[in-house]
């Protein structure tokens, strides 16, 4: 059997890096895989004998598309199979990304978001849905944060017992909603909640960011080890996820893993990783649909902008009724596990590579 030539941002501290090489590790208890960094897909695409994986597919592509499309268009007749694997972060995708996509034998999205923003988009291959999944350290037992910032945080919140609300931050401040946020924490400060904001931000810090810098706010700066990341999600009693596009957004689904509430806008691909139950307390209703990614030459679609007025509503009934919504969401765990665990994840990539090839 030839390898599957897997290419992704090899050593890259990406998202796109994180996911392929949990697909890499999935697809290599089934097949031989080759994994080889998207640089240098050009120069070996002669060598492929069965099938080449582009993780992101975008990635032969200038923000124009006008020289490695070029480059993309050439050496595909070298492949024999040609795999795409990309996400949607708006319900479409330009007429010209759709083209490029059609040029593989078969396309891998990240939810049914993304399925139907290829499909509906003209995109002619078929296209595949493998969601991302959690680690089993995402379902182990609480403990005492070791991170000091975390640790901080923890011991704050074992001497006051405040509302600890958690937004991530990490860039893109419109898309991810960074003023509906602030519109949200309004709310909560006109209802005299003792909160907690705590902020996860990166090392660089998006403009949003300031909008939110008149609230009592910790901020969590850098990349954390996913154990750490664990035990911040642990202090939260709820996590914003105001975004207005995205095509999967882990945050959620890492936040309802550890059985933590999350305020989520009604449409979009967190909707799809909502444990059943949830929605009538998760969900706020829509105000608008708007471009999240304004002027990007691929993801030309729209999403969903929250109601603020059906957000505060939403927070306060969770806020009222924490303790039932919290037990709904720890009841929640297992379908999550069951559903968007890894290794539930390794039977749709495989059931997907398994038509792909023809096995």
């Amino acid at each position: 059997m030839y390898p599957i030539h897997y290419y992704y941002p090899k050593g890259k501290d990406l998202s796109f890096t994180y996911i392929a090489e949990r697909h890499i590790e999935l697809l290599a208890r089934h097949y031989a895989v080759n994994p080889l960094p998207l640089g240098a897909f050009p120069a070996s695409a002669n060598m492929i004998r069965q099938a080449a994986v582009l993780h992101p597919y975008s990635y032969p592509l200038t923000a124009l598309g006008e020289v490695k499309e070029a480059v993309l268009r050439r050496v595909r007749s070298n492949v024999p199979l040609l795999v795409g694997v990309d996400v949607a972060d708006s319900d479409a995708i330009s007429a010209w990304a759709a083209e490029l996509a059609s040029l593989t034998d078969a396309f891998i999205v990240n939810s049914r978001w993304s399925y139907d923003a290829y499909v509906k988009s003209g995109v002619k291959s078929p296209v595949y849905i493998v969601p991302h999944g959690l680690e089993a350290e995402w379902f182990r037992e609480p403990r005492r944060p070791i991170h000091p910032v975390v640790r901080a945080l923890y011991d704050i919140k074992q001497r006051r017992r405040p509302f600890t609300i958690l937004y991530f931050l990490w860039h893109s401040g419109w898309r991810k909603g960074a003023d509906l946020a602030a519109a949200l924490m309004d709310c909560i400060e006109k209802a005299k909640v003792d909160y907690m904001l705590a902020v996860k931000k990166m090392n660089v810090t998006d403009p949003a960011f300031k909008l939110l810098t008149k609230y009592k706010m910790f901020v969590v700066e850098g990349r954390l080890a996913r154990d750490w990341l664990i035990d911040l999600y642990d202090l939260a009693d709820l996590v914003l996820l105001p975004s207005r596009g995205g095509s999967f957004e882990m945050s959620g689904l890492e936040a309802l893993g550890r059985g933590v509430p999350v305020l989520m806008p009604n449409i979009g691909p967190w909707v799809e990783y909502t444990p059943p139950g949830l929605e009538r307390y998760l969900h706020v209703k829509t105000a608008r649909m708007v471009e999240p990614l304004p002027g990007n030459q691929i993801h030309v679609g729209k999403g969903a902008e929250w109601d603020p007025e059906d957000a505060c509503l939403r927070f306060v009934e969770i806020y009222t009724n924490y303790d039932e919504v919290k037990a709904r969401t720890v009841a929640g765990v297992e379908w999550i596990r069951r559903n968007y665990s890894w290794d539930a994840v390794e039977e749709k990539i495989k059931f997907a590579f398994g038509k792909i090839l023809g096995y």
